[in-house]
This record gives C-alpha cells, sequence and structure tokens, in this order.
C-alpha cells in the first residue's frame, strides 16, 4: 500500500479512537471496543507492513487521548455546577458570541468566571437565554442571576461539542461592568458579523434578511423556517460549506478578473480571502473542511502540482479532528464529507464508465448533484427518517439562485458598511431574488416526493453504502482484484442484499400498524406524544420550557417528525403549557390545529401562547364536553370539561379529559382533574370511562384518584408523569395504595423514565397486545 490509500484511511481510525478515548473517559466500557480496533488493526497489518501499520495505530492512539481528554474536561466543566444543578444561582463572566434572538430576548454561549462570587480556576461555558430585550455584545461581562439546567449531553450535541457544561434561564435583568479577556481577532470578526448583519436588516425586508442571514452566515433566527429547506433536500445551504466558499471565491475572483489581475496574483490573494471565510463563518466543521481543501486546491494551483483531492478530503478531516474532536459525533460532519465523497470520488467513475456516451456528458450537472445526495441520502435517513426524492432536481435549481443571493448580499453588506443607501440600492433587486428564491422552494416542498420511515438502523446505512460501493466500482472493474473480471461482485452484493434482508425485520415490526403512546420523562409535568398509523402525530401538553428542548425537541428529530396533526393543551399551568410555548417559538415543527379547554388564564405564558397561534395563523377549537375529532383511525372524544366553566372552579378541575379509541382499547388521558372533576365524570358517564389505559390525574396527587374512579375506569395499567423528589410529595401513597389494590400494573416517569407503549390490534378478533418499554430500569 502506498502513501496515498495509507493517509486516506487516517481519518477513520483517529475518529475511531477519538470515539473509544471519550467512552473510555466518561467511565464506560471501551475495553471490547479497543480489543476489536485493534484486532482489524493488527489484521490489517499483517498486509500493510509494519512501518505502515505503526502509523494507522499511532492514530488511534492519537484518537483514544484526544477523545480521553475531552471527556476528562467535559467532566470537570460539569463538576464545577454539580452541587447547583436546578437551583438559583450569581454568576460573573464574559460574553462569548454575538447574542442572537430568542423569544422576547437573546441567548449566547457566556464563560463563567465566578459562582455564588467564588473566583474559579476551571472556568466552564453555559448558554444563557434571556427572557428580556437588551443589548449586549461579544467580551462584555455581565453578573447574572438565574437557574442552572440541562442533563448530561449527548457526545454528538451541540454543547457537547462546543464544550458547554449546561443552560442558565436568567431571572432579572443583567448587570454590565466592562469587558473580559477575548481574543482581538474575535473582536474584530465579531464587530465584522454585527454590522453585516445589522446592513441587511436596515436594507432588506425582515423574512428575506432572515433568509439571507441564514445562508450568508449559517444564523438560525427564530422566523427562519428550515423545515422547507429539509423537505427539498436544500439544508446545507443554512449550513456555512464549501458551496459556500465557493460562493465567495466566485464573487472575488469575478472582481479580479474586471480589474484585470493575473490569476497567480488572484491565486496569492485568494488566501487570505479563504482564511476570512473561515473567520466569518465561525469555524463549524463544514466550513473548515471547505477552507482546508481550497487551501490545499490553491497550493496545487500555485505551485503547479497536480493533487489528489480525495486526499484533500482525508487531510482535511484529520486536521479537524486533531482540532475539534468531538465533531466526530456530528451529523453535519459525515454530512459535510460524505456530500463530498460523491463529487469527488463517486462521480468520477462515474464519469469514467459513460465516456464514449455524449448524451449522458451533457447532464453532469444533474449527475453531480445526484451523485452529492446518493451518498448523504442513507445518513439523512437514519437521522431525520426520510428523504426528499425532488432533491437532485432542487439543488439544481435552487443552488445556482442561492449562489445569486449569497453574492449580492454579500456585496450590498460590504457596500453598506461605508455607504448604506447603495446597499439598499442592491438589496432592493435581492428581496426580489430571494422572494422567488423563496417561493420556488415552497412550490418544491409541496410536491409529493417526501418519503418518509422509522429511522434506519445503522446496518442498513451500512448496507446500502456497501451496495453503493459496488454498483460505482464494481460495474467497471473488481473493486478488490482491480482486474476487469467481475465474481467477487456478485459475491459481495449478495452479502449485501443478506445484510439488507437481516433488517428487514427490523423495519416490519417497526412500519407494523401500531398505536405508539409515549409518555416523556418531563419531570414535575406531563407530555405525551401519539403515533398513529399512516404519519400522523399528536401531542398532548409539553411539560415545562425547558422539557421541550431537553426531551421533545430531540425525540422528534431522531424519528423523523416535522408536523404534528394536533396539539392539545389540557390546561394552562407553566407544567403543561411550556413546552408547547417553546415548540411553537422554535418554529421546525408544523402544526395542524390545537385543541384546548378554552378556560383563560392571566399569566405572561398564556398571552405567549395565544400569541404565538395567532402569529402562525394555526387553528384554535375549543375542546368541551362532547367535542369529536378523528385522525387515522384513531378516534377522540371530549369528556369534560362541560361547555360552561364552572363556577367557584379551577384550572385544573377544567382539564381536557381525553377518551382515546383504537379498535376497540381505550386510553384515558385525565389531565390534572382532582377528586371534584372526577366525582363529575363518574355521575355522567359511569361504566363509560372504562379504560385499558389511564394517565393518573395531577401526577397522582392525594386530591384525586378515589376507589370510586378507579372502580369505573377499571384499568389494566396505569401512567403516572411526575418529578422524582418533587416538593409536592407526588404520588400520594395513598393513591399508589389505591391503584395496587385495584390491580393495576403503574408505571412512571420518575422511576423508568421515558415510557412507550405500542399497541397492536389483535388477530381474528383476538386480544390487543400492549407491548411497555422503558427508558430505564431504575
Amino acid at each position: 500500500m502506498t502513501a496515498r490509500p495509507l493517509l486516506l484511511w487516517a481519518p477513520f481510525f483517529l475518529g475511531g479512537g477519538i470515539i473509544a478515548g471519550w467512552y473510555g473517559g466518561q467511565g464506560r466500557t471501551a475495553v471490547l471496543f479497543l480489543f476489536l480496533f485493534g484486532l482489524v488493526l493488527f489484521l490489517a497489518g499483517c498486509r500493510l507492513g509494519r512501518r505502515k501499520g505503526s502509523g494507522l495505530l499511532l492514530c488511534l492512539l492519537i484518537g483514544v487521548v484526544l477523545g480521553g481528554a475531552e471527556a476528562r474536561l467535559h467532566l470537570r466543566h460539569r463538576a464545577v455546577f454539580g452541587d447547583h444543578q436546578g437551583q438559583l444561582v450569581e454568576v460573573a463572566g464574559t460574553v462569548l458570541e454575538t447574542p442572537a434572538p430568542w423569544r422576547d430576548g437573546a441567548r449566547f454561549v457566556f464563560r463563567v468566571e465566578t459562582l455564588q462570587g467564588v473566583d474559579l480556576t476551571v472556568r466552564p461555558k453555559v448558554e444563557v437565554f434571556l427572557p428580556a430585550a437588551g443589548t449586549y455584545q461579544y467580551g462584555q461581562r455581565l453578573l447574572l442571576r438565574g437557574r442552572l439546567f440541562g442533563d448530561e449531553p449527548r457526545a454528538g450535541s451541540i454543547w457537547a461539542r462546543e464544550r458547554i457544561a449546561g443552560g442558565l434561564l436568567v431571572r432579572g435583568q443583567p448587570v454590565a461592568y466592562g469587558h473580559g479577556r477575548v481574543s482581538a481577532v474575535g473582536r474584530w470578526v465579531n464587530a465584522g458579523q454585527r454590522r453585516l448583519i445589522a446592513v441587511g436588516e436596515a436594507t432588506l425586508p425582515p423574512p428575506a434578511a432572515t433568509i439571507l442571514h441564514g445562508m450568508l452566515l449559517g444564523r438560525r433566527e427564530p422566523g427562519l423556517s428550515t423545515l422547507t429547506f429539509e423537505r427539498v433536500g436544500v439544508a446545507h445551504l443554512l449550513s456555512v460549506s464549501g458551496l459556500h466558499l465557493t460562493f465567495w471565491l466566485g464573487l472575488f475572483w469575478g472582481l479580479g478578473k474586471l480589474l484585470r489581475l493575473p490569476d497567480r496574483v488572484l491565486g496569492l490573494l485568494a488566501v487570505p480571502a479563504v482564511a476570512l471565510f473561515l473567520l466569518m463563518a465561525g469555524g463549524g466543521a463544514p466550513a473548515l473542511r471547505a477552507g482546508i481543501m481550497g487551501l490545499l486546491a490553491l497550493y496545487g494551483d500555485l505551485s503547479r502540482r497536480r493533487t489528489y483531492r480525495p486526499l484533500h478530503l482525508a487531510v482535511a478531516a484529520v486536521l479537524i479532528l486533531l482540532l475539534r474532536p468531538l465533531e466526530v459525533f456530528a451529523f453535519g460532519f459525515w454530512f459535510s464529507f460524505a456530500a463530498c465523497v460523491g463529487l469527488l470520488v463517486v462521480y468520477p467513475r462515474w464519469e469514467q464508465s459513460w465516456a464514449a456516451d455524449s448524451r449522458l456528458a451533457k447532464g453532469r450537472p444533474f449527475f453531480l448533484s445526484l451523485a452529492a445526495q446518493i451518498m448523504v441520502a442513507p445518513l439523512v435517513a437514519k437521522v431525520y427518517g426520510g428523504f426528499s426524492l425532488v432533491a437532485p432536481l432542487a439543488n439544481l435549481l435552487l443552488v445556482p439562485l442561492a449562489g445569486l443571493v449569497v453574492q449580492l448580499g454579500l456585496v450590498a453588506a460590504l457596500s453598506g458598511v461605508v455607504c448604506l443607501p447603495l446597499a439598499r440600492l442592491l438589496n432592493a433587486g435581492n428581496a426580489v431574488l430571494i422572494e422567488g428564491f423563496w417561493r420556488l422552494a415552497v412550490w418544491l416542498a409541496s410536491w409529493p416526493g417526501y418519503l418518509r420511515f422509522p429511522p434506519w438502523p445503522w446496518l442498513t446505512v451500512a448496507a446500502c453504502y456497501g451496495v453503493i460501493f459496488l454498483l460505482t466500482w464494481g460495474l467497471t472493474v473488481n473493486p478488490v482484484t482491480k482486474k476487469r473480471r467481475l465474481p467477487l461482485f456478485y459475491l459481495l452484493l449478495t452479502l449485501v442484499l443478506l445484510a439488507l434482508a437481516a433488517t428487514g425485520y427490523y423495519l416490519v415490526q417497526e412500519l407494523a400498524p401500531c398505536l405508539e403512546l409515549v409518555f416523556f420523562d418531563v419531570g414535575q409535568g406531563d407530555a405525551l406524544l401519539i403515533s398513529v398509523p399512516g404519519d400522523h402525530h399528536l401531542l398532548v401538553d409539553g411539560g415545562e420550557p425547558a422539557a421541550y428542548t431537553r426531551a421533545i425537541r430531540p425525540y422528534l428529530q431522531a424519528r423523523g417528525i416535522r408536523t404534528l396533526d394536533m396539539i392539545m393543551v389540557t390546561h394552562a399551568h407553566e407544567d403543561h403549557l411550556g413546552g408547547v410555548v417553546r415548540l411553537l417559538e422554535d418554529g421546525r415543527i408544523e402544526v395542524g390545529q390545537i385543541l384546548e379547554s378554552g378556560y383563560a388564564h392571566t399569566t405572561r405564558l398564556y398571552e405567549r401562547f395565544l400569541t404565538l397561534v395567532l402569529e402562525r395563523g394555526i387553528p384554535l377549537r375549543q375542546g368541551v364536553e362532547g367535542t369529536m375529532w378523528q385522525v387515522g383511525e384513531l378516534k377522540g372524544l371530549v369528556l369534560h370539561p362541560p361547555a360552561t366553566p364552572w363556577p367557584g372552579t379551577d384550572l385544573n378541575n377544567n382539564s381536557l379529559v381525553l377518551l382515546l379509541d383504537w379498535h376497540g382499547v381505550r386510553v384515558l388521558l385525565t389531565g390534572d382533574v382532582e377528586a371534584l372533576g372526577e366525582g363529575r365524570l363518574v355521575a355522567v358517564y359511569g361504566d363509560g370511562l372504562r379504560a385499558n389505559l389511564l394517565k393518573v390525574g395531577h401526577h397522582g396527587s392525594e386530591t384525586g384518584t378515589s376507589r370510586a374512579w378507579l372502580e369505573k375506569v377499571r384499568p389494566e395499567l396505569a401512567v403516572i408523569s411526575v418529578g422524582a423528589d418533587n416538593p409536592f410529595g407526588h404520588p400520594g401513597t395513598g393513591v399508589l395504595s389505591r391503584l395496587a389494590d385495584t390491580g393495576v400494573a403503574v408505571y412512571r416517569t420518575d422511576q423508568r423514565g421515558r415510557l412507550t407503549f405500542r399497541i397492536r390490534p389483535g388477530r381474528r378478533g383476538g386480544p390487543a397486545k400492549i407491548q411497555v418499554q422503558s427508558e430505564v430500569g431504575r
């Protein structure tokens, strides 16, 4: 093996070492992983030779050291807040990024330098959430009071990759006092970003400015509908990457040609231009990959040496993993490199195979887009549970238009720094282009070409890449023997098809029609996701605001759920409504309609809820006794509250009480109804309350779940959504005793975490099957 293929394998060994080092540093068992990896390396080394095998072993060991160091640093930062999680604290420190919009205020990364008045030797970072509006800048020192929150982040989460130890929800007004220590380059870059954003906001309508800033700087503002970009397969336009570097250098090169500069001079000037691009883009993995590959390509052009572009890709991957080791866990990292493999490795093979057919050569732009999309598609299916069939066509149409938008927007932003009227003139034309871009994207998103399915298992992903590999290389040359004869091709293709068949059981189980109820572990609150066959999804309550970010949104993303047919809010208390408000603010999930009791509540949270519903044009229905609805084959009936609120009753006893029926299996959801509400329901419905599964009211409070209630409902299963060690003493011992006496199997979120109930109808008249899965076994 020559040095070139050896370097191509280096990122995989380095990345594998980082993964093993991270989990080993977290105190988890990584010995088996290391042993298997070392065994593979040993077997490969038998053919590589001692010297080259040692090189890959060195990459593996460096990865283990880097991953272990990141894990230890992460644990040290988390330990600083260990005794303060969930508590009100006072911290002082420095703002480390340009604040981004969040609700009516802002959010930003913050370096904590003092905690409760004590100077810290280890200074962790937190993400600060400010509900109130204010003007804050990079490098500014602030004194903040608020509540610390945040569970242990996953290795691939943004918090873990950016070394953020948790979140801080601020209470009150921050106090500014001077400036902290930050780099001069960082100040300059931050000032440039703020100036570019300010020019866009001053010269474009707000929707157009939001789209431009998303494509120009990768800035995700609340008004940006990322779902439309995802549905047509152009979400990469919102992640600053090689495509954006092409836009950047294309503008730079075009201006240079207007000035009649020689190519060699332009090549030399392009080096600082690429460096400026990396600084302004923020140094994310896709931007770093594009910048490194761009610099290597410029080096080849300036030195007049022929370079091997897949090697550029491998070098970029190695450098990124050395600089930012935890990027190995980020799907964005893999998306970026998979697309490049499609462009630099797969497409040239296709071009080689049809060299004699001039008709296929004319479709080069389409096939380039197709190669990138094919390489990304298995990962998209794993992460999002679906992909767009119109993506190659959408990229062919939208990417050139996006290039014009970004280049004109960049010229306008730079000219606006010295002459704002000129920027207004340029952006007047750009606003038309942005409007055309958006209308075309929305039109393509309306096409029926988006496929949804359960997220693929890793075995299926690997098998798909195996098929791509065989169909790309095997049609022209045996990928192993390098000869023209292809017996091994058919053997390997058979093995890959068997691997795909082995995943069939998984997919059949997931695709079999079943009603799925997911009770989220949101602490002291309620949040239930109902998934109905036919790709229908409903959300009943959302827990407190932080529950959406912590539990609900990651689950929806993992399952590829981008649309909710209905949201039902049982009542307007924060532990039920807060997460719904956060979901509406986030804007990533489309909502068909909202059902609520209509019992008004005089809180800012409820006012915010009504404002968001009005702004987004979501139909709002009042659910009262007798209201019926059907989603797919799931039928729903509102049993409570009555059409007119009871005089003298509170929010809890005016909660929505919902009876669900799916092929004869009945589920009763009771919100926070207490004894008064239960008494009315027993009097009105009697034995009609019978249900297989009961969501116990008010988190198991002693104020409800009476014996008379249980005698009428007669559930086989019961769920109590409750927070561990809550100050209210929920669930009450009397409630647990009554449930036990009735013979009900009880599942609690504080003991078992997220609970999933899968209900399949019985076959040939037999009883339904209810499968229960808990997140943890504590």
